[in-house]
Order: C-alpha cells, then structure tokens, then sequence
C-alpha cells in the first residue's frame, strides 16, 4: 500500500478522528430478549425453576476507595443494568417473571455518587417487579424457599453463591425436610451458550470497539516513532480510545519492546523504547461493554530488520493460513494446525530449528517459539463464554464447529527469547503477534479489525508518518 493510500487511516491519528460512541448502550428490547431466551432453558429444566443472577460486587483499591464499577458480563447480558448490589430473578412459572431486587434510593449517598434506579428505574428497566433492600432481602429468601430447582448465575460474588448454597442445602437439615430435593444448577454455562452467537446489535457495537482500537494502535505507531518509554505507546492508544468513547479497556494494553515484547502478558508498559526495537502492542477498546482484542507489532525505527520481518512475514503467513481455516462447518482448531505447520516449518528455513520438517513439525518443537493457542471467542468479554467443544489429541481444546455469528480472534505469534543460547544473537529477543477479531459469516468470515493494515511495508509506512510528523 502506498503512502497516500493510508491517508485515510493516518487521519484518525491526526484529529480528524472517527465519530466518537460516547455512552452508547443496546436498547432494553435486547436484553428482554436475551431473558426471553433464558426463561425457555428454564422452563425445560421441570417446574419449580428458579433462575437467580448476581451484579458484579464492588471491589476495593486501596485506601478505602473502590476499583471502576463495570458490571458482570452476564448479569448485563440479561438485565442491561449496571448498578451494583443487585439481584435478578427469573420465575419460569410466573406469567411476571422477572424480579429485580435492587437499592433504594439514597439522596445523601446519589450526591457523591450519583443516582440509583431504586424501585421505579428498575420497573422503568424491564423488571415486572422491583423490590429494594432491605425488604428484598425476604424476596429472596421465600422465593430460594418455594423454587425446586435454583440455577444460580454468580461469577464473581463469593458471599451471595454462599447464601444461595445455605438457602438450597441448609446446615444440618433433617433428611425428612423438603429442602432436600431442591437441586442447584450452575448456571453460567446456559448463559455462556447463549451469549456464544451474536445478534446483529451485539456485531455493530463490536465494530465501534475495533474501529475505536484501530485508531488507537494507529495512534500508538505513530507516537512510537518519537517514543522514548513504552509508556508514552500505551498512552496514545489509551487516550485516543477513551476520546471515542471508550470509557473502559477490554483488557490492560500491553506495550512490550524489544524483550519486553517477547513477554505474553507483559504488564509495565514502562522501560524504555530504543529504535532498533520491536514494539508488540496488544489492545482493545471497551465501548458499550464490547471489546475489541487486537495486535500488532512494529519496528519504532520505520524499517524492519532482516531479521524482524522475517519473522513478521512468517508471523503473518500463519495467520492468513488460520483465517483461511474460519467458515460455517469448520472446526474451531484447525487454524491453530494450519499456522502451526507453517510456523514450523518455517523456522527450520530461518534455521532456528533443525531437522527434517515433518519430524519438527511432529516433535512439536516449534512450542518453543509459540507458546500459545491462537483463537478464543471474543464479546463482552475479551475471553468470551461458550465451549470450545472437547479436545484434541495434544490435549488442547477446540473441537467445536464454527457457526455463524460467532466472533473469534486470531492470533498467532513467535517469540526469541533474549536469553536463547543456542540462538545467533541477531534473532534474540523478537516478538511478533498479529491479532484480528473475525466474525463467521454464512459463507467465512468478516475480518472486524481489517482497516488496521498488516504488512510489513503498511506497517513501515504509517510508523514512518510519525516521524516525519517529530520533525
């Protein structure tokens, strides 16, 4: 690509950015919809079904102050709220099913903190019936009391599946007490199921997150060029995504150079940048609660060593190979064996393996190099739900048939360690991944992330641009 085809790209660097999705969220029908969903896996469990979802509990940071509150993905999936110390319930039985236990509205505490729904805004949120603690409390209790069956969805809040636990299975009960028979379903896996296919308004918001995260790495490459700390990388990304309406990452950006992009889930973002290094940035955007998980790496220089682009080149065939894999009917790890063959045997032609091609490739030698899966679903969370079917012969999983509708990344990448002996000093310490979120379509796939260029020579190019921009 030459330079003036990447003019629209650069301008997202330059203030000319994409429209920023500033509090967007999905409208209430879609989460009555996903409920709609839930209840008829309930109803097919028997009678007496109770479903019972718990809001992400608040978590502490240090002197008495709390982490960000984001809600948990689940409970967000079904009820679209994101208050803290809530309780959905979901009656199978009841012609209202769904019951929203939530705070009441505090005046005093609203003024530090902002509003609460108390019980008109959790009716005005979907809820057929809305009940504040602590009366809830006694909602709760009759409700774990009179169900036969509680499938319990609660990742994160340790005391509440507690009281769920001593509600169904009391300590000490009489064998002849009807508490007995009640059975307790983990339910996240219901959930998860669902969650798996996504709905066209689930797929437009994750193309703002990528969208956002592509001018965020656009950003980054560009900053790199004029870098002396990786710090200053990860705050371009960071600060551009948040200008489009980013208000949380999916993850912590990882910014690793030289060595330090030879470090999987590198955390610092801290040592210095020098410009004959390679610079791994793995980063996504956040926007309305769907995350975008992208990759790239590059030279902070503007060119690639020959070394560095071997590697790059090699990097990037493996995973054009794996996308080529991604279609309806296919098996979710036959991208993995299809870069894998080609990283293998392309790392006995760079010469850092030895041997026969196919005894390397069958050794598994080249684990050394790459050392880890490259695909996982991708949604609310950046590791999103769903099974991954059973496993395969090396005891890794993925057996599941792709669908349309499911998003996936792909990532393949190598790594030379700096402290590789046996290896000439001029590969030490190179780390290349390349990522890109793909949605499957009837007929393969629709790559999310493909306005973020992926060869060498783009990737020189839009570095470049940065540096003609320090002078």
């Amino acid at each position: 690509m030459r330079l003036a085809l990447l003019a629209p790209l650069l301008a997202l660097t330059l203030g000319a950015q994409a429209p920023g999705h500033h509090g967007v969220r999905l409208p209430q029908a879609f989460f009555a919809g996903n409920r709609a969903r839930l209840l008829a896996e309930l109803k097919k469990l028997g009678p007496g079904t109770l479903g019972v979802l718990k809001s992400m509990p608040e978590l502490p940071r240090n002197g008495g102050d709390t982490q960000p509150y984001r809600q948990d993905s689940d409970f967000y999936y079904l009820t679209g709220i994101e208050e803290a110390r809530s309780v959905a319930l979901l009656d199978a039985d009841s012609p209202k099913p769904y019951t929203l236990l939530v705070q009441p509205r505090d005046p005093k505490r609203e003024t530090y903190d902002g509003p609460l729904l108390g019980a008109e805004g959790a009716l005005n949120a979907g809820a057929d019936q809305a009940v504040v603690f602590p009366e809830a409390a006694k909602t709760l209790k009759e409700a774990l009391q009179k169900a036969q069956r509680v499938v319990l969805v609660c990742t994160y809040d340790e005391p509440f599946r507690k009281e769920v636990l001593d509600a169904v299975y009391p300590v000490g009960t009489d064998n002849g007490h009807a508490s007995y028979k009640k059975i307790l379903v983990d339910g996240r896996n219901l959930v998860g199921e669902l969650r798996l296919i996504k709905q066209p308004e689930e797929l437009e918001m994750l193309q703002w997150a990528v969208d956002a995260s592509v001018a965020g790495h656009l950003a980054a490459m560009r900053a790199s060029a004029r870098a002396s700390n990786e710090g200053e990388v990860a705050g371009a990304f960071e600060g551009t995504v948040r200008s489009l309406g980013a208000r949380f990452l999916g993850y912590e950006t990882i910014a690793g150079a030289g060595p330090n992009s030879c470090v999987l889930h590198y955390p610092n973002n801290d040592q210095p940048v020098a410009k004959g290094d390679i610079l791994l940035m793995d980063a996504g955007a956040e926007v309305g609660y769907y995350t975008a998980d992208i990759t790239r790496a590059w030279p902070t220089s503007g060119t690639f060593s020959k070394e560095q682009r071997a590697i790059y080149d090699l990097v990037l065939k493996a995973q054009n190979a794996a996308m080529a894999c991604i279609r309806p009917g296919r098996i979710h790890h036959e991208g993995y064996d299809a870069a894998m063959r080609i990283l293998s045997d392309g790392l006995v032609d760079l010469g850092l393996l030895k041997g026969d091609k196919e005894q390397v490739y069958k050794s598994r030698d080249w684990k050394r190099y790459s050392i880890h899966g490259i695909s996982h679903w991708l949604g609310l969370d950046v590791h999103d739900t769903g099974s991954y079917g059973g496993f395969t012969e090396d005891k890794s999983a993925g057996l599941r048939v792709l669908e349309a509708g499911m998003v996936l990344t792909v990532e393949p990448g190598l790594y030379i360690p700096k402290d590789a002996k046996d290896v000439e000093p001029r590969w030490r310490g190179i780390g290349v991944r390349l990522e890109d979120d793909l949605v499957v379509t009837a007929d393969g796939y629709r790559n999310l992330s493909d306005k973020l260029p992926r060869g060498a020579e783009e990737i020189e190019a839009i570095v470049k641009s940065g540096l003609k921009a320090k002078k």
